[in-house]
């Protein structure tokens, strides 16, 4: 059967479905606007060249209108509607930032690499005898030699302090300064208007190499260790049923759980699902083709684009609920839907549970029934920030979680849980890889578009597992093992509930012997000192107030380093205790059954609910009895979401409230001079014995914003935290303060309240 053409007309005006007709377009789409510009083609019908688009304007003298009588301008009022547009003369090339549409990641390491040139060209101007080109640092960069390059990475690596004071991380692996010298190129390039040269690029290479010799950095890449859901399911428990993490909100432990199931389930990044918003949700009731009732499925749709990879498109990750699915702590439709019950997020206003959900059926012969959340609700976020305001825990639906709260939470947990390294997101990228590129299931071709990746090379580089167990096997003609190579590659083999996360009073009194940090509290003594003689001097008492900063900080430095060390070697130490203990017949330790007993015990009634509802496995085959088991998670998961848990906890736990008779911090070596001014423990009580009219938090347990007392030294500063901190002024003192950072150091030096 032939097809038909489309009739046009003689006066060569066709209409929009004469330039293509239904029959013979590939792709249906409604019409748009301008839609003829398209990716691939052309616009297929254009307007004929002969004709030429006028349009006659009305006589102002006369005021005569068109005539609705007369063809012609009928047909010259059509066409006037549709004229050819002028040039646009406000847009210009020249306004567009150079790094528009890049990550803000990326521009803040362009911009890193700019203000750190620009200080480096300050420093060179000010030499004696300076070249004149250090005047301008753009000027430096376009006749800048190889050696000022070198000159340059050079004083990167020997940098502390950024210009305001705050202490660099500092350099640990040749990849850090692969990665500077990565942006100053792109910096070179944007300024210079050129390609660096190659003689160039390979002489600053080769210093480079030399750097990296001559500073010790690590030339190895970081571990790739996979995690699987054998590991994260453990994981996922601690998060639920530990007291030595608290958050304000139950909230808080049931959405870090929902992170943990996507990030595995979807190989995504972590940005990518800390944006997911409810408008990126698609919930709804699938017919199941082999039967049954229907299955509730969840699609996401991260919006993460590699558009400098030429990605722009999305990947849409359908999940449908397994029954009788691994664990409850790790099914993304119970955790899911516990939040959106929680906020009554359904359209429908009678979906208000999971039993509701259950009854519902897709009718019709329709393979689908949408479950549609509210309009108002689109811009909420799935995994939104937790703040105290006015001294009471709100969830802010609307601001995404900070990236840094989510490693600071994962780090807490991984050392709860007894990880060895902490653990970190991207390690759900290795794992999940690794099992696409085995799988079977999954073309090549497939598992770079899951992963967003341009080409295999990313992935042979950066994901694929470096720690190979089943070669002896194969060579001896045997099938490896794959379960036994699993299990001593993924995270979990390093894994010790007994790895301690806290330094004790030894560890501490050796941190306090630091010579560096010893030389600080020297200078403070001395500035403090000062400050007695000169106390209106705005300038020395400044200098106090930043040395005070620094001996806070190079002590907690001091103290994260050896317990990172203690960490490291415990591992070692207590193989030996273990080895000896069974070796000579000594009893099996229960310390772990009857930490658990403790735990336990310590949780509130909520807690131990969600925990009894979660950890339980199926017991029979009936798919009521595995509904019913579901539900009951998803109502003790919306009642945990309300539940206040008090804040974090700080510091180490069980601590007593400091006394006037311990002396913990040790006095600093003697000096030279002066040995009669030593700070010592006797000095620091006769300096506060002088503001004994002050109520000081270290010996009474009050308040001093408000009249509440507390029976321990641990629940004044709770209070405080939560009630005081947005007061911006300390009543006692009649002081007021611009930041929240100033009223903490105002409670710590004058009141005692360290938090």
């Amino acid at each position: 059967m032939h097809r038909r053409r489309p009739n046009v007309s003689n006066h060569g005006i066709t209409s929009e479905s004469s330039c293509t007709s239904p029959i013979d377009t590939d792709h249906d789409r409604p019409f748009e606007p301008d839609s003829s510009e398209t990716d691939l083609t052309e616009p297929e019908c254009s307007p004929p060249a002969t004709r030429k688009i006028t349009r006659k304007k009305p006589n102002p003298s006369t005021g005569t209108q068109p005539s609705q009588a007369d063809p012609s301008n009928v047909e010259r009022v059509h066409q006037a509607r549709y004229q050819v547009p002028g040039d646009d003369t406000d847009e210009d090339l020249a306004q567009v930032p150079e790094d528009y549409g890049r990550s803000n990641k990326t521009k803040k390491l362009n911009l890193r690499l700019k203000e750190r040139w620009a200080w480096f060209c300050q420093i060179k101007a000010m030499e004696p005898s300076a070249d004149r080109k250090w005047g301008d640092a753009e000027d430096a960069l376009r006749e800048a030699s190889p050696n000022d390059m070198h000159r340059f990475l050079n004083w990167c690596l020997k940098l502390e302090y950024n210009p305001d004071g705050r202490r660099l991380k500092g350099y640990g692996k040749a990849s850090s300064l692969d990665a500077d010298w990565k942006y100053f190129r792109i910096y070179y390039i944007r300024v210079t208007k050129h390609e660096m040269s190659k003689e160039m690029g390979e002489a600053v290479r080769t210093g480079m190499r030399y750097l990296v010799d001559k500073r010790g950095l690590d030339k190895q890449p970081r571990a790739n260790v996979p995690v699987y859901i054998e590991d994260m399911i453990p994981f996922n428990e601690t998060i639920l049923q530990t007291r030595e993490k608290r958050f304000y909100l139950g909230f808080q432990r049931i959405i870090l759980c929902l992170y943990n199931t996507i990030g595995l389930f979807t190989i995504n990044r972590k940005q990518a699902i800390l944006d997911l918003q409810f408008k990126h949700l698609q919930l709804s009731l699938q017919q199941d083709p082999h039967g049954g009732p229907p299955v509730p499925m969840i699609e996401l749709e991260p919006q993460f684009v590699k558009s400098v990879l030429g990605m722009s498109k999305l990947n849409t990750f359908a999940l449908p609920e397994i029954v009788y699915g691994v664990s409850l702590v790790f099914s993304p439709h119970v955790l899911l839907f516990s939040i959106l019950f929680y906020v009554h997020a359904f359209e429908a206003p009678h979906l208000t549970s999971m039993e509701d959900l259950r009854r519902l059926l897709v009718e019709g012969g329709r393979q689908e029934m949408p479950l549609p959340l509210k309009k108002e609700m689109d811009n909420y976020y799935v995994f939104p920030k937790v703040d105290v305001i006015c001294g009471q825990p709100r969830i802010l639906w609307e601001t995404p979680m900070n990236g840094s709260t989510l490693d600071a939470q994962l780090r807490t947990f991984s050392e709860i849980h007894g990880f060895l390294n902490h653990f970190f997101s991207h390690q759900f990228r290795y794992g999940g890889g690794d099992l696409l590129d085995k799988s079977g299931f999954v073309s090549e071709a497939q598992r770079n578009v899951i992963m967003a990746h341009a080409t295999s090379r990313t992935f042979i580089k950066h994901y694929r597992p470096r720690r190979h167990t089943g070669l002896q096997e194969i060579m001896c003609g045997l099938n490896p093992d794959e379960e036994f190579s699993k299990a001593v590659t993924r995270m979990s083999r390093w894994i010790d509930r007994r790895r301690p996360r806290y330094l004790s009073d030894a560890d501490r009194t050796l941190v306090e012997k630091d010579p560096e940090l010893q030389s600080a509290m020297r200078w403070q003594f001395e500035l403090e000192t000062q400050c007695g003689d000169r106390s209106h001097d705005p300038a020395l008492r400044a200098m106090l107030e930043d040395q005070k900063r620094q001996v806070h900080n190079l002590r907690r430095r001091l103290q994260d380093k050896r317990r990172k060390e203690m960490r490291r070697d415990f591992s070692r130490k207590q193989a030996v205790i273990d080895i000896e203990r069974q070796l000579t017949g000594g009893a099996v330790s229960d310390e772990p059954a009857r930490e658990v007993l403790r735990k336990e015990f310590a949780m509130p009634s909520e807690q131990i609910l969600l925990v009894e509802t979660f950890f339980t496995w199926p017991t029979t085959d009936s798919l009521e009895d595995e509904w019913t088991r579901r539900n009951k998670a998803v109502a003790a998961g919306i009642q945990y979401c309300g539940f206040q848990e008090g804040g974090p906890l700080r510091g180490r736990p069980k601590r007593s409230a400091p006394s006037d008779n311990n002396v913990v911090v040790p006095s600093p070596p003697a000096r030279k001079k002066k040995a009669d001014a030593q700070p010592t423990a006797s000095w620091e009580k006769e300096r506060t014995s002088g503001r004994k009219h002050i109520p000081n938090a270290e010996q009474t347990f009050a308040c001093f914003q408000c009249p509440k007392t507390y029976s321990d030294y641990n629940g004044v500063k709770r209070h405080f935290r939560t009630s005081h901190l947005m007061d911006r002024k300390c009543n006692f003192c009649d002081l007021s303060v611009l930041h929240e950072m100033h009223l903490r150091r105002h409670a710590e030096g004058v009141h005692g309240l360290r938090t």
